[in-house]
């Protein structure tokens, strides 16, 4: 046997030795980093899912919302679909992520995120208010987390649009339409490729115009159609969605009410409850679902969903 030869085993042996020894202290350093709690969510068999977003080192109270976050989703094995009262507005169709809404008074993102511990994947910003239902408050949390919104039966659903009842040139700071009804006393329309804005409305009427509002003024005919527009920031138009036609009562029943949405390309089930209306009609989708609903599902933006309405009594959150 070469010298060669015994030199190059010995430097294998060697460092096969220290690649297991470096193994070893490895896990020794990884168990050295293990609280209690995260022992016992081992020992209870918690999936490593409810609790990897707490390492290196989970808290009591970490511990707690794992282990709660797990009895949710494992109570919710099996769901009891039923009839409402009032017909869900789509069976099917497409949705997109929404955002979060108060808890409080004019709650910031920051205050949400930390009152209801909100997965980073899920911090997408605050809708700026409590939603078409009302006032929320911290006992909420739950519901906030998980819910859902359509166009809901309590009214109708509106896009506002009319033709003009007379010809519009360009100097003219007023125009009439056929009908008003559903404009607001304020806002913007579009003629064409004309947009305006206007200041006041007396009934069939719209005055105080800006013509060609970052756009160009054009002579229109008479019964050329005028539809509401709402002007985001950034100069991104989209036509404005409006309720009218309320039914107290109605609302009243559908508030809360809990549905199981069922994500059509994989399968995936959550249970969420009636807390928001929407979305506009011109999106083109049928509702659209709380952050940490729409990671539960996997869902995707323009997703079509299954929308069915379950027991009160149901768990709200995902579904095995």
């Amino acid at each position: 046997m070469s010298f060669e030869f015994v030199c190059m085993k010995k430097k294998i042996i060697i460092l096969v030795i220290l690649f297991l020894l470096g193994l070893l202290f490895s896990d020794i350093s990884l168990a050295a980093k293990k609280s209690k709690w995260q022992s016992m969510l081992e020992r209870n068999s918690v999936p490593i899912i409810y609790w990897q977003k707490y390492l290196p080192k989970v808290s009591r109270g970490e511990y707690r919302k794992a282990v709660k976050n797990y009895q949710d989703k494992e109570d919710n094995e099996e769901v009891n679909i039923i009839e409402g009262k009032y017909p869900l507005p789509d069976p099917e169709g497409k949705i997109a992520r929404e955002q979060h809404l108060w808890l409080k008074d004019n709650q910031s993102s920051s205050s949400h995120y930390k009152m209801t511990d909100t997965s980073k994947s899920c911090q997408n910003g605050m809708a700026g208010g409590y939603g078409a239902f009302g006032a929320l408050n911290r006992g909420d949390k739950g519901e906030e987390k998980y819910y859902v919104n359509m166009r809901w039966g309590y009214a109708d659903w509106v896009e506002p649009e009319s033709d003009l009842k007379e010809k519009l040139e360009k100097k003219d700071k007023s125009l009439l339409l056929k009908s008003a009804e559903g404009f607001p006393k304020s806002g913007y329309i579009k003629i064409e490729s004309e947009y305006i804005r206007y200041s006041s409305k007396s009934g069939d009427k719209l005055k105080g115009l800006s013509r060609g509002y970052k756009s160009s003024a054009s002579d229109h005919a008479k019964g050329d159609n005028a539809k509401l527009e709402y002007k985001y920031k950034g100069g991104n138009w989209e036509r404005v969605t409006k309720v009218i036609n309320v039914e107290k009562k109605k609302k009243d029943w559908y508030k809360r009410k809990k549905v199981l949405v069922t994500n059509n390309r994989n399968g995936e089930k959550v249970v969420a409850s009636i807390l928001e209306s929407g979305p506009a009609i011109w999106t083109g989708r049928v509702g659209g679902l709380s952050p940490e609903a729409y990671e539960a599902i996997g869902a995707k933006t323009n997703e079509n969903c299954t929308f069915q309405y379950v027991d009160e009594k149901t768990n709200l959150g995902s579904v095995n």
